[in-house]
């Protein structure tokens, strides 16, 4: 007898399909509430075991006082208490609360987790709805997931892909900031107007010149804006390059046409 007679066979690898989801709910819910009586403000929401960050964004001539009224009756139905309370400008305010989720039995975050996905927050209301991006590791635990929710909310998929041959890591939130918020008003405008106008497009369908035309602004200087917004995003990104290319999977050092 040989002496791996009895050893056990290594298991096979469990190979997985990484499927993002995006949902949006419609139910009885303090945030939709909120919402359905703040149309037009439009809340981020970034939540721990017992710590809420809200970011309320109000357009321009919004009430005021009507919003502090609604930020009020929302802050008592949640039975939550604000730590924090930042006015960084007019048309944005941060909040962070301590909370009690445990009188919210249609708590979507515990039915998402009980179905072993996981949310990319943060969650968005508006008008109220809640938009959710959702990651699952097989299509049974999402399936399950949908027909749990169901059962709570009116649900809406509004998107559903299958990420071949990605991470988590790469799949999770890039900070917009990062990307663009160092852009000056005339570089977003130029990178904007040359995208929407399919200047990057293969082959191009206008050039720089008809673009600053459109702008009202000589091709040198439009040129320019869009030069640096570019560069600027480039260079945001490099770091997220560099992340994908030390995988060591889909990056080729060859030069592409």
């Amino acid at each position: 007898m040989t002496a791996n007679a009895f050893s056990v066979p290594s298991p096979r690898p469990l190979y997985m399909a990484l499927i993002e989801a995006r949902i949006r709910l419609e139910h009885d819910c303090p945030y939709t509430v909120f919402t359905k009586t703040m149309p037009r403000v439009v809340v981020n929401h970034w939540c721990s075991r017992e710590t809420d960050v809200l970011e309320f964004s109000s357009p321009p001539k919004t009430d005021q006082a009507e919003l502090s009224h609604a930020m009020a009756r929302l802050e008592k139905s949640l039975r939550a208490r604000v730590v924090r309370r930042v006015q960084p400008s007019q048309d944005l305010c941060l909040v962070v609360q301590k909370h009690d989720y445990s009188s919210m039995r249609q708590n979507v975050n515990a039915v998402i987790e009980a179905n072993s996905c996981m949310e990319v927050q943060p969650t968005v209301y508006k008008s109220g709805y809640e938009w959710y991006r959702i990651l699952a590791f097989n299509q049974p635990d999402l399936l399950r997931l949908f027909g749990a929710l169901s059962k709570k909310a009116d649900l809406n998929v509004v998107s559903r892909e299958t990420i071949a041959d990605s991470s988590v890591r790469d799949t999770l939130t890039v900070s917009i900031r990062s990307l663009i918020g160092s852009l000056t008003d005339k570089q977003v405008s130029s990178l904007l107007a040359a995208i929407s106008s399919g200047y990057y497009d293969t082959p191009g369908r206008v050039t720089t010149q008809e673009l600053s035309q459109r702008l009202g602004s000589a091709r040198t200087t439009f040129e320019t804006h869009l030069r640096k917004a570019e560069g600027k995003v480039l260079r945001a990104l490099l770091p997220y390059v560099e992340l994908r290319a030390g995988s060591g999977y889909g990056v080729s050092t060859e030069r592409q046409p």
